[in-house]
């Protein structure tokens, strides 16, 4: 079979146009903004190289220049809305400063140098040939809790793609007799178009995997998240307490426990409304966060009542953190909501006696039922702090 360059680019642009427009029936409409991010990129591409396709109607003309290089913008706009869906879905990505200068400067140069073929083609292949290589790189190193295999598919595509349009530019600037237009049938014009659609296959498997990858991480938080204070529910608590619980037995680290419960919750809710109980309880759970350091776990565990887990900390660091937590409590709820909040609490350190996290937190909650029985706004110390032996005794 003999393949030539206009027709695997008229089937490129065919399997873009198909997958842009089948995407929103298969994920539907309702889309994370990764996902979302991911699925213009398809659309704006396959616009670029329609646009491209067209331009050659009307060769070395001001109609070919402007479609030619609103192609350019639409291949440097559908790269930046892969790189916004890697940052979405991986965290925070390096180079994002240097990908917008280049995304500008491709086709700022490209239109500029129009006259020029050779010029053009090796500033548009070789400056498209980094915008890809830029995105290879923003697939690696997960932040965030995403990150599966189809990373390493992604990174694949845009490094070969990178090498092959690298190639397209030298042969277009150096050596313009070989390849003197978009559509010559060069092997190595040909292998670049087959690449496109192979790797265009690829990514957007990539795209599907990611996109679930997502879907059912969001369904685990939503499982584990309390959706009013986005802080851990008890399920949730169950799992992240259990496991520091376990390390710090093992290791013979120090930990502290802390169960709070907001001070006359009832009367909020009967002099502000439901609502107004709702606000307090978000604010208690935004505030609860702003103190933790890594490895800290903090839960609802229903109602008005939290608990709060200080990894690596006893007496002194639970102290300190309650403290922390009344002075910016009082200070945001007087702020945004326009009455006192206040708490009781009760801490409970870890102990050679605790064999479970049960156990800490049956201590904990005696502490806290013995601070509302003395007048609430305090915080109780449990008793039986026998210290736990180290990992080593």
């Amino acid at each position: 079979m003999r393949l030539d360059a206009d027709t695997l680019l008229i089937v490129n642009v065919a399997n873009l146009l198909v997958l842009a427009s089948t995407l929103p029936v298969i994920m539907g409409q309702k889309l994370s903004p990764a996902a979302s991010a991911a699925r213009r990129s398809l659309v704006v591409q396959g616009v670029g190289w329609v646009a491209l396709i067209l331009s050659g109607l009307w060769p070395e003309s001001w109609i070919d220049q402007a479609l030619s290089t609103f192609s350019m913008t639409c291949i440097s706009l559908s790269h930046w809305l892969w790189f916004q869906a890697f940052k979405a879905w991986l965290g925070p990505r390096p180079f994002e400063k240097l990908l917008v200068a280049i995304l500008w400067l491709m086709p700022i140069g490209y239109a500029l140098t129009f006259s020029s073929y050779p010029v053009r083609v090796g500033w548009s292949n070789l400056f498209i040939a980094l915008q890809l290589l830029l995105l290879a790189r923003a697939a690696l190193r997960p932040v965030s809790a995403a990150g599966g295999p189809w990373r390493w598919v992604m990174f694949g595509c845009f490094v070969l793609m990178a090498a092959l349009t690298a190639g397209r530019g030298i042969l277009g600037a150096f050596f313009t007799e070989l390849y003197p237009s978009f559509t010559a049938p060069h092997p190595f014009n040909l292998a670049a178009l087959l690449a496109a659609n192979v790797t265009l296959v690829l990514a957007n498997v990539s795209l599907l995997v990611a996109w679930r990858e997502e879907a059912e991480r969001d369904l685990r938080d939503q499982a584990n998240i309390d959706p009013l204070t986005t802080v851990f529910n008890r399920k949730g608590w169950n799992h992240a307490a259990t496991s520091a619980f376990a390390h710090a037995r093992r290791h013979g680290l120090p930990l502290a426990l802390l169960s709070l419960d907001l001070d006359h919750f009832k009367q909020i809710n009967d002099l502000h409304g439901h609502e107004g109980g709702d606000s307090a309880l978000r604010l208690f759970g935004k505030v609860l966060q702003g103190g933790l350091r890594a490895g800290d776990v903090v839960a609802r565990m229903g109602g008005e009542e939290f608990c709060v887990l200080l990894a690596q900390g006893g007496a002194d660091a639970a102290n300190g953190f309650d403290q922390r937590l009344r002075a910016t409590l009082a200070d945001e709820a007087n702020k945004a909501l326009g009455h006192s909040l206040n708490f009781s609490a009760g801490l409970a350190c870890l102990s050679a006696n605790d064999e479970s996290l049960g156990t800490l937190m049956r201590r904990s909650d005696e502490a806290l039922y013995c601070a509302k029985a003395q007048g609430r706004a305090r915080l109780i110390v449990a008793t039986d702090q026998t210290p736990l032996l180290s990992a080593a005794g």
